[in-house]
């Protein structure tokens, strides 16, 4: 707002304090300025909008309690209170395409439903093989030969964990796949049409997530310090309520039995293993040249490049797990659909034409990132990846649309501003072989 306005900003410290120790006036537009500068040169800072975090968690309806928000996890989806914990896992929305790559398909959200709410229930059952660890902790801390006066310390931090698990619950259920599943079902990531649809995910989940907390109320109980008096009116809350109004039934009645629900994290591990896309990010790039060393026994591969010390290397194209599965369904329904073209024009064809990470316009991007974020009750990490030649400008208005629009941070990317990460360019594109 000072920024809109040209304003001053009171930069303090504790930021939450009443009486602050340290308090200076700024030009708010400066230190904006300043952040903006940074980002594009390295793609940092990340910013985390903490007005939205802080209004719309609903675990910072029991601050009181002890379940403020101070920070998030280091990835940015978990938005945690002191000595609370990140507890992750993710639904595979590619699994619930009925006929990919089809012009049939379709998304069974009967299914999703279904799969939401039992995934809900690990999610609480992994709280409390969470508390049965700690346990084992605590009993080796006992049983370890030191004086109290020096374990009282350790112990204590461990007692804080167990207590904010038990009394909290929190749970951060999400999904991934966001990108392959939209081309699955033949929607261009960042078109108007796959906000609208990724929206219809996240509320799937949203309802589902707590439809099932709320069964697990009535079964197991009611997280401790549930209060339904407390909660209403909780924007958040009442969107839920309104969109499923027997989930807000049985809150009244029988409580929920976690503090917080939901959350998309980056899921790169996860998504390897389901060979999938990562979170609600889409596909980075669809096709790479990558070289294999011949040996000996590789008698019938033909040479493509030969190194500097004479070593010689096969070169063969590698395709995106998805942009590959189309590929062979479109053959399916035509086994000489792709005679005679090339590589890009094949990549034209799919329905991952113009979806790539760098190819998305980043208002999109954004705009789904906000569309999301209405139906999950933790944060999101996503990042808005631009094209090189970005200039600064274009960063504030995507960090200013982000807050605007009501997510609750926002990560900005431009190609090749750090090292050490995936980058693509127009004259190398290939993966450089190492041995292990």
């Amino acid at each position: 707002n000072a920024v809109r306005t040209e304003s001053d900003f009171e930069l303090r410290f504790p930021v939450d304090s009443d009486e602050p120790t340290v308090r200076e006036k700024i030009d708010a537009t400066t230190l904006w300025n300043d952040i903006i500068e940074s980002a594009h040169a390295c793609a940092e800072p990340g910013l985390l909008f903490w007005d939205s975090a802080l209004r719309l968690t609903p675990s910072d309806i029991y601050k009181d309690e002890g379940f403020a928000s101070t920070s998030t996890n280091p990835c940015g989806e978990i938005i945690l209170s002191p000595g609370d914990s990140c507890r992750l896992m993710v639904v595979n929305l590619l699994s619930f395409v009925k006929d990919p790559y089809t012009a049939q398909a379709e998304f069974d959200y009967e299914k999703m439903s279904e799969v939401t709410q039992k995934a809900q229930r690990l999610m609480d059952d992994m709280v409390d093989l969470e508390i049965e660890q700690v346990d084992k902790i605590l009993a080796k801390i006992d049983e370890d030969p030191e004086p109290e006066s020096v374990k009282r310390i350790e112990k204590d931090l461990w007692e804080n964990i167990k207590k904010q698990a038990t009394r909290g619950r929190r749970t951060g259920l999400g999904v991934t796949a966001v990108g392959d599943t939209l081309a699955a079902l033949g929607i261009q990531y960042g078109s108007k049409k796959s906000i609208t649809v990724v929206e219809k995910f996240y509320k799937c989940l949203a309802v589902n997530a707590y439809r099932s907390s709320c069964i697990l109320a009535k079964e197991r109980g009611a997280f401790p310090i549930h209060s339904n008096d407390k909660e209403m009116g909780h924007p958040f809350l009442e969107r839920i309520w309104k969109a499923a109004p027997d989930v807000y039934d049985m809150s009244k009645k029988y409580g929920r039995r976690n503090i917080a629900l939901t959350t998309t994290a980056p899921a790169g591990s996860v998504s390897t293993l389901t060979q999938t896309t990562s979170g609600i990010e889409p596909a980075y790039l669809l096709k790479y040249t990558r070289r294999k060393k011949i040996t000996e026994s590789d008698i019938n591969a033909s040479i493509d490049f030969v190194d500097d010390v004479g070593d010689k290397w096969q070169e063969y194209t590698v395709y995106h797990h998805g942009f590959k599965n189309w590929m062979d369904v479109a053959q399916l329904e035509n086994p000489s659909i792709f005679n005679g073209l090339s590589q890009e024009a094949v990549v034209e064809m799919s329905p991952y034409a113009g979806a790539t990470s760098n190819e998305i316009d980043w208002v999109a991007k954004v705009k789904m990132q906000a569309a999301a974020q209405k139906w999950v009750c933790h944060a999101i990490s996503n990042t808005t990846n631009v094209p090189a030649d970005t200039d600064t400008d274009t960063i504030k208005k995507i960090y200013m649309e982000g807050w605007k629009s009501g997510c609750k941070g926002v990560t900005v990317y431009r190609d090749g501003s750090r090292s050490g990460v995936l980058v693509s360019t127009e004259k190398e594109k290939s993966f450089k072989s190492r041995e292990a």
